[in-house]
């Protein structure tokens, strides 16, 4: 039978049911695709001690069922209720979209500072400290999200009540390059916000140019403000295949700025890329629709390759290069050193840019006789109209050894740092 507490329509739960029901929440949270918005809230009364002295621990009870009746108006009557103690309690609530649930808890939170609670013959007026944390992949499990957001709500109850805060995960940039968990959680979070940093680094033409080219970095930005590198995240971006993800994420960041932001400036950005255009033809499609909608990407966006995928799945790549030179979307093959099948890269693999490998660069800056060395393995690439591009460069003597040399853009920290927005020079 039924408690009284369940009749109202929000449903307490005990201890181990609630926490089983958060468990299966936050792995269901955890997909890739999660079906519904869901967020953990906690209310602790203000003052109820005072309340306790006055009413007694029935009025606190009667109190109670009055909060609950009220979150299951505000919040549904799907909501899961944990009574934390005669003061407080924590809810697991469900919608449809972030925004209406947050938008539901601020209203929770005004309508119990508003309404007059009947307790025995009087009426009560309460404050209460309410704490709001939507579910967050930065949390290490779901125990670990509830325990943070009572301990929060606690503080503000602590610091004089009557107040609402959003409660968050908080990873430093050491925490989550050390722990491979938070990362993830770190990275899937920024996907599912729209919260991936971007930062821009300039290509420097050795011979005159025709638009500032910039290649785009992703970058995650961790609590502490620093931004961790694509090099410490991609691995496990990789691992739980999320690297597609986060491909489709640049590619449409970069239509968006050469749509919008840069509509009118003269300029090309690179955009590295895995192998899923060269092996799913449904993604193709869509790339190619995306292209064909933005009517302003000839000749302003290159997709970046490793010549490695390229190789491993040949048919697809020749068949994606040639439908993005119909349509003015330049290729890139990058990690291409004197060891690279260069036959293939004359032949089945023509693009129209190469980057070659950080070594390749760190030996080559170092020839006694660089023209001649990058003459003779460029020479039939460079026929086809393929573009050399030297990037890494951390040395200025490098940079002006290569300067002279048989190629075309020069990349590194010591030619310009990467930047958080794109800068376009005289």
């Amino acid at each position: 039978m039924k408690s009284n507490d369940e009749k109202i329509g929000a449903e307490f739960l005990t201890e181990i049911d609630f926490l089983e029901q958060l468990d299966r929440a936050f792995a269901r949270f955890s997909q890739p695709m999660p079906t519904q918005h869901e967020a953990l809230i906690c209310i602790l009364v203000d003052h109820w001690q005072d309340l306790r002295a006055e009413y007694g621990y029935a009025g606190l009870f009667a109190l109670r069922r009055q909060i609950l009746s009220l979150l299951a108006r505000h919040c549904g009557e799907g909501a899961t209720v944990l009574n934390l103690s005669e003061s407080g309690l924590a809810a697991l609530v469900h919608g449809e979209a972030s925004d209406g649930l947050e938008s539901q808890a601020r209203s929770l939170f005004q309508a119990l500072g508003r309404k007059t609670f009947g307790l025995g013959s009087d009426q009560v007026a309460i404050t209460v400290s309410f704490g709001y944390c939507p579910f967050d992949l930065r949390f290490t499990s779901a125990s670990r999200m509830l325990t943070e957001t009572v301990a929060r709500t606690e503080e503000l109850r602590s610091d004089g009540g009557n107040e609402w805060a959003p409660v968050s995960a908080s990873i430093s940039a050491a925490q989550a390059s050390s722990d491979k968990r938070r990362m993830l959680g770190l990275l899937m979070q920024s996907l599912r916000n729209n919260r991936v940093q971007v930062i821009f680094q300039a290509l420097l033409a050795t011979q005159g140019h025709d638009a500032h080219c910039f290649q785009m970095l992703p970058r995650l930005r961790a609590a502490d403000g620093e931004l961790i590198t694509a090099a410490d995240f991609l691995p496990v971006a990789r691992s739980a295949n999320l690297l597609a993800t986060l491909d489709r994420w640049m590619i449409t960041r970069a239509i968006q700025l050469l749509s919008d932001h840069h509509r009118h400036d003269p300029i090309r950005l690179f955009v590295s890329q895995a192998d899923e255009m060269l092996v799913d033809e449904r993604r193709r499609n869509k790339f190619i629709r995306q292209v064909d909608e933005a009517s302003v990407l000839d000749d302003r966006l290159v997709l970046d390759f490793h010549l490695t995928d390229a190789m491993a799945h040949l048919r697809g790549a020749e068949k994606f290069f040639a439908l993005m030179r119909d349509k003015g979307i330049g290729i890139c093959l990058s990690l291409v050193d004197d060891h690279s099948n260069w036959e293939l890269l004359e032949n089945r693999l023509r693009c129209d840019y190469l980057r070659m490998a950080q070594d390749f660069v760190r030996r080559i800056a170092h020839s006694h006789d660089i023209a001649h060395d990058l003459d003779d393995l460029t020479r039939g690439v460079r026929q086809n109209g393929t573009r050399i591009i030297m990037p890494m460069i951390e040395d200025a003597g490098a940079a002006a050894h290569l300067w002279s040399s048989a190629v075309d853009y020069l990349q590194g920290n010591v030619i310009q740092p990467a930047q958080e927005r794109i800068h376009l020079g005289d």
